[in-house]
């Protein structure tokens, strides 16, 4: 009998959490006809993936707590799912205390509020896959196999309401399979026509990916002694630094004496001589602080003010009409103000007493329900105007009022000198990062800045994706949003740990960084073809020669772009589409496929097909935050994803043939 056939196309995180909750549910199915699973991985580590290796170099680092890491569903889903047993889905941070205990090693001993290397969260990661496809592999009637392959196509055979889909590899292998489940994380574009970035492919020496860093930034590609710029100075850019300094024998000492960070650079002597770092900001990252909330979900901010009900009131009451029925809000108009009241009162509930943040509350109360039943004030007049009600019992010399545009822009552009070669844009970035560690030091409980940004942009991401998902808003603002809104969030609650921002202090300190450049760089090929590059601050002047270029920045999903085959080969025949929001006044194309909320495509007749599911970013666009590492403890919606996959599968498995079939648009 010919088995029904599941397929994984790509091996990261998202697939090891899709095998755990497939180990949990098969053994309670009946399928008609034996099973067999197939996971191919292009990089060859199945469970871990590319970005997240386990082999890759030990200088970099997640941006997420050992404590807030898992692997399975456990006892919070909603609705409650059959689970694993507890022992066969361990913590992350189970699982580096039983390392550690084995081990001994300083890397596996880790408490709750400590950023991992993110090559253990990569073998973790490998074991938990191995661990789950063996329990699968030890059930009557199931086959797993695992390959190293890229697939470059996917095309329906037969009957589309009850065919298969034949897979194509690289190498010209096929596998016919009943479904498919693509997690195929980050990959890269071919650069947009016109862009900086095709001008600079042009030429040697710039690298267009960091990743992987073993391979794209060996001594060949980023020679030692030689100067090197990174395009970026968040996460990505982060990773580069240490992969070209730590990663090439330097070391970080500690130096008590050296404060914020205590930190101090030997350099081997393999180095860049200097590593230029630019942004369209020229500002770097924020720190992530020490998350006092690991140990208690419940500590996380809940919403006072921009919540979930409060976003479907304006919807109602404000929202644009569009040609699908949908009510558009404009973001920034309608749900910013709301957004820096509710940061607002996150800061003085941090540093006030319970009697003030009282008469703190009931003071904005007349002005925020005005607000929710639509008489404003909007856009940035609203923001202050509801900052202005909440503060109005306070001093007007009081020291701890609440202050916004410092927070989401501290450097603006417009600050910087043109007359000193980018010197004071660098000591004031330099003093900036310093601050900024003293409040993450302080943690995201006790430091009103840390909690303002953790409390709002991280805490109440449900509140953002019910703004945002599946056209929430008018076409225009959704590309601000994406623009603009995200640089914000990414950068103040979604930085780097302690430990890495630490580490790029001192190599400030070392005079290897070197941020003078400021805000609106260009990056161009040094004239007269020469070889080399040009890095031009647009507000400082300051005027930089490297010899190499990296990309310092991960690369948005373009299936039209993507320079792997994949995407392009689903659209050419006809299995997926793009999302567009529509508006009466224009359309926004982010770039993700249309999919139904169960993550399935929308085809170009506008059914769907439920034997096809893609989870993590082709639908970034659509949706937000769906590239998140899985959380314990909080009925995660990336484990809730790759559950509602395997529990589908599963149903199909145990029905006949000729019930599997495509359905009307599902979400």
């Amino acid at each position: 009998m010919t088995p029904h056939c599941l397929v994984v196309v790509g091996g990261g995180p998202m697939c090891t959490y899709a095998m755990a909750h497939l180990a949990a549910v098969l053994p309670d199915a009946s399928p008609v006809r034996p099973v067999r699973i197939v996971v191919l991985d292009r990089g060859g580590r199945a469970g871990a993936g590319d970005v997240h290796s386990d082999v890759q170099p030990r200088t970099s680092y997640l941006n997420r707590v050992a404590g807030q890491i898992a692997f399975a569903p456990d006892e919070s889903s909603d609705p409650p799912r059959k689970l694993l047993p507890a022992a066969l889905r361990p913590t992350f941070q189970e699982w580096c205390a039983q390392r550690h205990a084995a081990t001994g090693h300083p890397d596996f001993d880790l408490r709750p509020h400590d950023v991992p290397k993110r090559y253990v969260h990569g073998l973790a990661l490998r074991e938990m896959f191995l661990r789950y496809t063996e329990l699968l592999r030890a059930m009557d009637g199931v086959t797993v196999e695992v390959g190293q392959a890229e697939v470059t196509g996917v095309r329906p055979v037969g009957d589309p309401a009850a065919g298969r889909f034949r897979i194509t590899t690289a190498t010209g292998d096929e596998i016919l399979a009943d479904e498919v489940l693509f997690v195929t994380g980050h990959s890269w574009n071919t650069p947009a026509p016109g862009s900086e970035e095709e001008t600079l492919t042009a030429h040697p020496g710039y690298v267009p990916t960091p990743y992987p860093p073993a391979e794209r930034l060996d001594e060949s590609a980023v020679p030692p002694g030689r100067p090197v710029a990174v395009r970026g100075l968040g996460l990505t850019a982060i990773d580069v630094l240490l992969a070209l300094t730590e990663g090439r024998g330097g070391t970080f000492v500690p130096a008590p004496d050296v404060s914020p960070h205590g930190l101090r650079y030997v350099p081997a002597g393999r180095e860049p001589s200097v590593i230029v770092a630019c942004s369209p900001s020229g500002v770097p990252v924020s720190g992530r602080p020490l998350n006092a909330k690991v140990a208690d979900p419940g500590l996380e901010h809940s919403g006072e003010f921009f919540t979930v009900d409060a976003v479907r009131a304006l919807r109602s009451r404000v929202g644009v009409p569009t040609p699908d029925g949908r009510r558009a809000l404009d973001f920034d108009r309608h749900l910013f103000p709301l957004v820096a009241l509710e940061m607002a009162w996150v800061h003085h509930r941090t540093v006030r007493d319970g009697t003030t943040v009282e008469r703190l509350r009931a003071a904005v109360d007349a002005a925020h329900r005005a607000f929710l039943a639509g008489r404003g004030p909007w856009a940035e007049d609203g923001a202050d105007a509801l900052v202005a009600a909440l503060e109005s019992p306070l001093d007007a010399a009081d020291p701890d009022r609440f202050g916004w545009r410092a927070l989401l822009d501290p450097m603006p552009a417009a600050s910087a000198r043109r007359d000193d070669d980018g010197a004071d844009w660098a000591r004031r970035c330099a003093e900036y990062l310093r601050r900024d560690h003293l409040d993450a030091q302080e943690g995201n409980l006790r430091n009103a800045v840390k909690a303002a940004c953790d409390g709002v942009w991280r805490d109440l991401r449900a509140v953002f994706g019910e703004a945002v998902d599946f056209g929430g808003l008018t076409p225009e603002s959704h590309r601000r949003f994406m623009r603009t809104r995200m640089r914000h969030y990414n950068r103040l609650s979604n930085g780097a740990g302690l430990e890495p921002m630490a580490k790029m202090m001192a190599l400030l300190d070392a005079g290897l960084l070197d941020l003078s450049v400021g805000p609106e760089p260009a990056v161009r090929p040094a004239a007269g073809g020469t070889g080399g590059f040009t890095v031009t601050g647009g507000r400082t002047g300051a005027v930089r020669t490297v010899d190499t270029v990296v990309e310092g920045r991960i690369h948005p999903f373009s299936p039209h772009r993507d320079v792997l085959p994949l995407y392009r080969s689903l659209l050419d025949a006809g299995l997926v589409r793009l999302w567009r929001n529509q508006g009466p006044d224009g359309d926004y194309e982010p770039g993700a496929l249309d999919l139904t909320d169960r993550f399935h495509p929308v085809l170009p007749d506008g059914s769907s097909e439920p034997r096809l599911t893609f989870l993590g970013a082709p639908a970034e666009g659509l949706r937000v935050f769906q590239q998140s590492a899985a959380r314990p403890h909080s009925n995660s919606s990336v484990l809730a994803a790759a559950a509602d996959w395997a529990e589908e599968a599963v149903q199909r498995m145990s029905r006949s043939d000729a019930s599997r079939s495509r359905t009307k648009k599902d979400g």
